[in-house]
């Protein structure tokens, strides 16, 4: 479509157009809004009020070069280069998976056991959205996270710093770490999904976000929980909890992984659409 000029209700009509078909009206509404306001810092009262506002020829130029990379598929968390999760604004790009609203769960779950934990320890981080979402919720507590992706751990110290919270970032693969320190909490959103179901996939998933943070083996969906239940009975305190986002139809499987020697308390929890997401283990 041809923009005949720069009017901000012209250009939104283009934005519209080329994206139709693609995303619903609803979506191009929403990422329409946030382009603006990431751009300009207009509210959306202010969107209101602008319509016969022209844009300058980088300003249309910006926004064609979001429509061209939707139009591919690159997820919108990605071109905008930020989210928010938790009340917290992340830095998001390619380096690690986009934060969604069941990790937002997870951490919401940790939050209503009422404990007040001290040392804490997030595995396979990624954009170390649910270290930081922890450190902001328990201040005191020291917090490390750790991935085996040097540009993830790179993209979570940038949103450390960008929500000035001190967190101990740390490049290991999961399955060699060792330490004699003892936490009052892990949690993780390890790899869950099996190679099979990648046809299952969203294309702006599949082609975009860093694939060694989404899929496992067929024949082995559950190492990285098997290697998590091994930390967490040598690294988890006694009455220290484990918390982990799992596959919605392996949650049974996961937990079966904690066995009643070790944790007193084992309980599979469903997240807002009701599948179950997320399993709580309480060390003995």
């Amino acid at each position: 479509m041809f923009v005949s000029d720069n009017l901000l209700k012209t250009v939104q009509g283009y934005f519209n157009e080329e994206l139709k078909g693609l995303y619903s009206e609803m979506a191009c509404k929403q990422m329409w809004q946030q382009i603006l306001e990431k751009r300009f810092s207009w509210t959306p009262t202010d969107l209101l009020l602008k319509q016969q506002e022209r844009l300058s020829e980088s300003d249309l130029l910006y926004i064609r070069s979001v429509v061209k990379r939707l139009k591919v598929n690159e997820p919108f968390q990605y071109i905008l280069g930020e989210t928010f999760f938790a009340d917290m604004l992340l830095k998001t790009d390619a380096r690690a998976l986009i934060p969604r609203p069941e990790t937002e769960e997870l951490v919401a779950l940790v939050k209503s056991q009422g404990h007040s934990y001290s040392n804490i320890i997030d595995f396979c981080t990624g954009s170390a959205c649910i270290a930081l979402a922890l450190k902001k919720a328990y201040p005191t507590a020291v917090v490390s996270a750790i991935d085996l992706s040097e540009g993830a751990i790179e993209l979570a110290q940038e949103n450390a710093q960008l929500n000035k919270l001190e967190i101990h970032v740390i490049v290991q693969d999961i399955f060699t770490w060792q330490s004699p320190e003892q936490f009052d909490l892990i949690v993780s959103n390890p790899p869950y999904i099996p190679q099979k179901e990648k046809g299952l996939m969203q294309a702006n998933v599949l082609e975009h976000e860093p694939q060694m943070a989404l899929f496992v083996p067929d024949q082995t969906p559950l190492l990285f929980y098997e290697q998590l239940a091994h930390l967490a009975r040598t690294n988890l305190q006694a009455k220290g909890i484990i918390a982990l986002e799992v596959h919605e139809n392996l949650a049974q499987q996961t937990l079966a992984l904690f066995d009643q020697e070790y944790f007193s308390r084992r309980e599979i929890h469903r997240d807002l659409q009701g599948k179950e997401r997320m399993i709580l283990a309480q060390k003995a």
